[in-house]
């Protein structure tokens, strides 16, 4: 009896297994991405206090420092910066279910009934949206590497294709993190009862669950 559990067990822990696989790279990038706030907030700061006040200064003007603080690069960094944290997150957010949510009809489910909205919602919706992103991210980053474009008359950052280098690697991240909770979600639905807390999908089944509490 022992030995025929473990029969049934096996496939269902392979599974997972393979779920906790395709996880890691969207955990690994998302927790990488949140150090990231601390250079943005400083240079956010920084830039906003020397636009307002600092360049203002007579000692500034005098010098001709003013243009150090009203600096493309600074601005080009700001929004570098957050579309990385941005687009480097989206696969730990999805896989920890704590994106934001405007669902109007899920409170309305059962338990059950939100897992398997959860996982047709991946299938019909979510993996042809990342198609679409992966194909037209891809084509925005190859065009920006053979143009090796820059900043133009901006004088910001150069180099543009390490940011559209994101726009292949977040929905790629994306990719990656949905796979492994759409498994995660097929186990809950049709695997042993002894595997639910395992698939760590109680957050979805809940309807009450929020990521701000």
């Amino acid at each position: 009896m022992i030995e025929n559990s473990r029969d049934i067990a096996g496939p269902w822990l392979l599974v997972l297994k393979i779920a906790r696989w395709l996880d890691f790279p969207g955990r690994l990038a998302g927790k990488a991405a949140a150090w990231l706030f601390l250079p943005m907030i400083l240079i956010i700061v920084f830039d906003a206090v020397g636009r307002k006040y600092l360049r203002k200064l007579d000692f500034v003007i005098a010098n001709n420092l003013h243009g150090y603080l009203n600096s493309p690069v600074l601005q080009d960094a700001e929004w570098h910066l957050h579309a990385v944290i941005f687009l480097a997150a989206l696969g730990f957010a999805y896989s920890r279910n704590v994106h934001v949510r405007l669902d109007i009809f899920r409170h309305k489910f059962s338990d059950r009934g939100r897992l398997w909205l959860e996982l047709l919602g991946g299938l019909i919706i979510l993996f042809p949206f990342l198609a679409v992103l992966l194909n037209y991210g891809w084509e925005f980053f190859v065009s920006s590497w053979n143009a090796d474009e820059g900043a133009g008359m901006s004088n910001g950052l150069d180099n543009r294709w390490a940011i559209k280098f994101f726009l292949v690697l977040g929905p790629t991240l994306l990719f990656f993190s949905t796979c492994s909770l759409l498994l995660r979600l097929f186990v809950r639905l049709f695997g042993p009862p002894i595997f639910v807390q395992a698939t760590q999908t109680d957050q979805i089944s809940d309807a009450s669950f929020s990521a701000y509490d």
